[in-house]
This record gives C-alpha cells, structure tokens and sequence, in this order.
C-alpha cells in the first residue's frame, strides 16, 4: 500500500496511497492491501482505511491486488480471523469474484501457480 508507521504517525497516508495508486499505470506492478490492519487507526473493522484500500482497487484491479495477513507485523492488533474476514465480510464493494482473485487467485496468477 506505499505505507509504513512513520507515514501514518505523520498522517500521510493519503499521500503514500496517491503515489502507490500511480504505479498501477505499469503492468508488472501489483499491490498487497492487507497491511491495512497494521496502519489503521481505529479498531477492526477498520474503517479509515477502506478509503486507502479502495483507491487501489480501482487503480489496480482485483487481478493486480492481494491479501496476506500481516500476523508478524502488527500481532496485537487483530486475530487471524479478523485479518481474514476484513476482506471476506467489510469491504462491500468486493464482488465475489473480486474477493476470489484478492484472497489467492491475483497472487498464483503472478507466481505462476495457476
């Protein structure tokens, strides 16, 4: 998502967004989007952070976005399962099918597994 802890402490996440949402312009670049979690300032579901997440998507495409949990980054701040269902049950503008390429067919796709 172009963002790290000192990004979000100064509050400049949109910025770091806006400049990963540019990359989308070339093909060979994709986005993780599930670092949302470790940046969020409010408790699950984490709702300041659709914005971020959504301005990928539509940058990107669910085929050029991923989800992986981040449990080593920010353990404390949310369960496996909420890590998971952020993405499979808040984000209500994911299709299904949206959800299916971001939850593992985007990134087998691009490592070839598929």
């Amino acid at each position: 998502m172009g963002l790290s802890i000192d990004i979000a402490k100064a509050n400049k996440r949109e910025e770091a967004v806006a400049q990963a949402a540019a990359l989308a312009r070339y093909p060979n670049v994709s986005v993780k989007l599930s670092s949302a979690t470790t940046y969020s300032f409010e408790p699950y579901p984490y709702r300041d952070m659709t914005p971020f997440i959504r301005r990928l998507y539509d940058s990107f495409g669910p085929q050029r976005c991923y989800c992986g949990t981040d449990m080593t980054n920010s353990y404390a701040k949310a369960t496996y399962r909420q890590r998971i269902t952020h993405f499979t049950e808040e984000l209500a503008f994911l299709s299904e099918e949206d959800k299916n390429w971001i939850m593992g067919r985007a990134i087998m796709g691009r490592l070839g597994w598929a």
